[in-house]
């Protein structure tokens, strides 16, 4: 388990840890997926929901958790630095053109 900053959310994530990120910005909009059937970690806000959070995460059993990171480790690819190229560069020919 990890808590961290927006680039450290990625970051832990592709290291495999089960992050518990704030439920704002970016862990919110398009990082920390929190669909169960498609979970790639955890969100939260008050330290009543962090705490809830933990216990969660400590009672999952090794599958559960095995799951979780290996969906995280997969979906980081996408912040990948030649994604970010290529978005940059579309989104740049589209405003040139």
């Amino acid at each position: 388990m990890q808590f961290g900053t927006l680039s450290g959310v990625v970051e832990c994530m592709a290291a495999g840890l089960i992050m518990v990120a704030h439920k704002s910005g970016g862990p919110m909009m398009d990082i920390v997926e929190t669909l169960d059937v498609d979970r790639t970690g955890f969100l939260a806000t008050t330290e009543t929901e962090y705490a809830q959070t933990l216990l969660h995460i400590v009672r999952m059993s090794s599958e559960e958790k095995l799951e979780i990171q290996t969906r995280a480790r997969a979906s980081v690819d996408r912040f990948t630095e030649e994604n970010f190229k290529r978005g940059f560069l579309t989104a740049l020919k589209e405003v040139l053109e």
